[in-house]
């Protein structure tokens, strides 16, 4: 199913399932009165179906979690592309995938789920603004289900027995960090958590480099991102903008790396071509569906920079130590990086009065025309940066 399907079925299926069922729930739950104490929770299920970067980002407090003695199995419920970045973290005991191809396969696939579910412990709904997922927690009764609401997610409130507030203008990573806590487990240190990835991937400590001395510098590029929030990416000829400003200034490396999935490729393709017509001497790899996703994090790992958007890798990276230049305008840097002392982080933000937007609109403003990405890539753009969004 494409992205808008799944968004509609999610607003249109779960808002009835939850007009339906939420006063039967706030009845049975006045009525039976269970324990729901998460200090001795055993088995612990994280669901995220969407964005793989999230799941990085909250990788602190789930490793806090993990490491909770009582917890003895820790699951996550994900998207077939969510998994791969469940999988890579390494801290889960078993990930149940619900495939989306049809709106058939989900529910012959979720209530799969509920059934390996039924009755769990605790369900962690990190899926902010669905519906759906929020029935999903429900239908398997588990004895305490961990939610989100914001400002616009009223509905929640009854749904859940554990409710947390959400403030999407602060850094999400402090919402993660309340659900470790919640169940007793103070969020490891950003430094801990990197150490622990790294172990988990085998690869060594990363050694710096001396910045007086000359060496050409392995840069990586992170220019595609997920289908949640394409207004995130630079038009090819603004990557270029960029790379000729930053080689003004800085050596030019003899070789680019370009990351990203299968589907990126046609689009990394074109960013290849342009790059090696405007630095012939500029060797340009682009691995785009040729690596699976823990090889390109391995091959991530061996570089001194990435260039990205706000992106999975972007990231991962900051996860690894690696020094980020990265580009933002509908989303916010605040509300995405947490804060660390492993590497520098050089950010590039065109603060809009429309931005951030993306996951706060359910349609941007702008329709796709990201004025903000064009002036990020280009600070003297000739345009209104404040135009007059209609809808």
């Amino acid at each position: 199913m494409k992205l808008k399907t799944r968004l509609l079925i999610d607003y249109y299926v779960g808002g009835t399932a939850h007009a339906i069922l939420k006063p039967l729930v706030i009845l049975l739950g006045r009525v039976l009165r269970r324990n729901h104490d998460l200090s001795k929770c055993q088995d612990v299920t994280i669901v995220k179906l969407l964005g793989g970067g999230s799941l990085i980002i909250a990788y602190p407090a789930l490793l806090a979690i993990r490491r909770l003695p009582n917890v003895k199995r820790l699951r996550l419920v994900a998207s077939p592309l969510t998994s791969a970045f469940g999988a890579l973290l390494g801290i889960f005991d078993e990930i149940i995938i619900l495939h989306e191809d049809s709106a058939l396969a989900l529910a012959t696939n979720s209530l799969g789920a509920i059934r390996r579910l039924w009755r769990t412990d605790v369900l962690i709904d990190l899926e902010i603004h669905s519906r759906l997922s929020t029935i999903f927690c429900l239908l398997t009764c588990a004895r305490n289900r961990v939610g989100f609401y914001t400002q616009e997610s009223f509905w929640r409130k009854g749904l859940s027995t554990h409710l947390l507030f959400c403030q999407l203008a602060e850094g999400v990573y402090h919402f993660y960090d309340q659900v470790s806590r919640l169940l007793g487990a103070p969020p490891m240190s950003f430094r801990d958590a990197s150490d622990s990835f790294r172990t988990r991937l085998a690869l060594s400590e990363k050694i710096a480099r001396d910045p007086t001395a000359k060496i050409v510098p392995r840069i990586a590029i992170a220019a595609c991102c997920s289908e949640l929030g394409k207004e995130r990416m630079m038009k090819v000829p603004e990557w270029i903008d960029i790379l000729r400003r930053r080689f003004a200034l800085h050596q030019p490396p003899t070789e680019l790396h370009l990351l990203g999935s299968a589907t990126d490729r046609p689009y990394l393709e074109e960013l290849q071509r342009s790059i090696m017509s405007a630095w012939p001497n500029i060797q340009v790899f682009n691995h785009a569906g040729e690596l699976k996703l823990e090889e390109s994090v391995k091959l991530l790992a061996t570089m001194d920079e990435l260039l990205a958007i706000d992106s999975s890798l972007l990231h991962i990276a900051r996860l690894l130590g690696i020094k980020t230049i990265s580009f933002w305008g509908p989303t916010a840097p605040t509300t995405r990086l947490r804060i660390s002392d492993l590497a520098a982080d050089e950010i590039h933000y065109a603060q809009l009065p429309c931005s951030p937007c993306v996951h706060i609109s359910s349609t941007t403003p702008c329709k796709g025309n990201n004025l903000c990405m064009r002036f990020v890539a280009n600070p003297d753009y000739p345009g209104d940066r404040n135009p007059p969004w209609l809808v």
